[in-house]
């Protein structure tokens, strides 16, 4: 390792791959560790605010630290004392940022899952309501009804990350050192670098679903810290507590994001799925007076549509029929 990338790592310019990788070579033998903190002892020095004294008599002063006499072992003491500050900073470098990988045996790394140490805000959207949140980053992401998003004032500079509960339309800033990770209350973390998808996770549904558009992207299971890679235009939808993941191939584009540009759609939708996005669209909540009612499917498109019409039609292609009382849908055979 030559000492231009120790100093650019110093400086703190390296990329996550060359951090870690400078991590790898320091704990690789003595000898690197050695070197590395013999040169970080010099940047330290260059880099005080205050240098108390100039280069030619920190020479003479390493000269005298060189060899052995009582000045030496004064200075030594002296030196541990003033170091104290550095070897915390040093601590804190090869440490904290350790913990980013763990082994799980000698060979096999483990990502893990950066945690948030940001001051938050939880952005909120009504039943019935959409709305749009610019990120610190300059990233946008469009929220469906009933959706929450919670967001640091300002991104760690290891990651971007945000919590989701709910539907959101993410496009994200590129970057390739600066991941961001999405997490859900359902034990999986999107992490993408640049990047345009639409995640589906409400805390009260059973499935998670996944629609990558475009970029890089892959899926992070928590408890078992398993990646799984995305394709663009494939979607991917995790059941509870699965075991794998339902690749569906090519993505349901339009079934999947209508909803961000005012599109409520359904194709050969099953009715429970049906109550759930009305129930978020219009704000009203369903009663089903007969369980064989959720046997049924609907097809359809809606634009500016109210939940009358949408019931309407509902009833024009199938054996249910409606009643409203104030928010309230009930559901019933004709």
């Amino acid at each position: 390792m030559d000492k231009e990338r120790i100093i650019k790592h110093l400086k703190g310019l390296s990329s996550a791959p060359e951090k870690e990788e400078m991590l790898n070579w320091v704990n690789q033998n003595e000898e690197n560790a050695a070197l590395f903190n013999s040169i970080r002892s010099g940047f330290v020095f260059d880099n005080l605010p205050y240098r108390l004294i100039d280069k030619q008599s920190q020479s003479r002063v390493i000269s005298l630290v060189k060899g052995d006499s009582p000045f030496r072992r004064r200075i030594v003491r002296a030196a541990a004392i003033l170091l104290i500050p550095f070897m915390i900073i040093a601590v804190y470098e090869f440490g904290v940022k350790k913990e980013k990988i763990l082994l799980t045996n000698a060979d096999t790394p483990v990502k893990v899952i950066p945690e948030q140490r940001q001051i938050t805000t939880l952005y909120k959207v009504n039943p019935g309501v959409k709305g749009l949140i610019n990120l610190p980053d300059g990233s946008r992401v469009w929220l469906n009804s009933n959706s929450t998003l919670d967001v640091p004032d300002k991104f760690d500079s290891l990651a971007r990350i945000v919590e989701l509960n709910g539907e959101g339309y993410f496009y994200i800033e590129s970057n390739s050192e600066w991941p961001m990770y999405v997490k859900t209350k359902k034990g999986i973390t999107v992490k993408v670098t640049g990047t345009e998808f639409n995640l589906l996770s409400y805390d009260n549904d059973r499935e998670l679903k996944f629609t990558l558009l475009s970029g890089q992207a892959s899926l992070i299971r928590e408890s078992t810290k398993e990646e799984i890679s995305v394709k663009v235009m494939e979607e991917i939808v995790i059941p509870g507590n699965p075991k794998v993941a339902d690749k569906r191939g090519v993505a349901r584009v339009k079934l999947n994001t209508g909803w961000k540009d005012g599109l409520l759609v359904f194709e050969d939708t099953p009715m429970t799925d049906v109550i759930k996005k009305m129930e978020r669209w219009y704000g009203v909540s369903f009663t089903v007076s007969d369980r064989n009612i959720y046997s049924y499917c609907f097809t359809a498109t809606f634009t500016s549509e109210s939940v009358t019409q949408v019931l309407e039609l509902l009833r024009i292609t199938s054996n249910i029929g409606y009643s409203i009382k104030s928010k309230n849908v009930t559901l019933h055979f004709k």
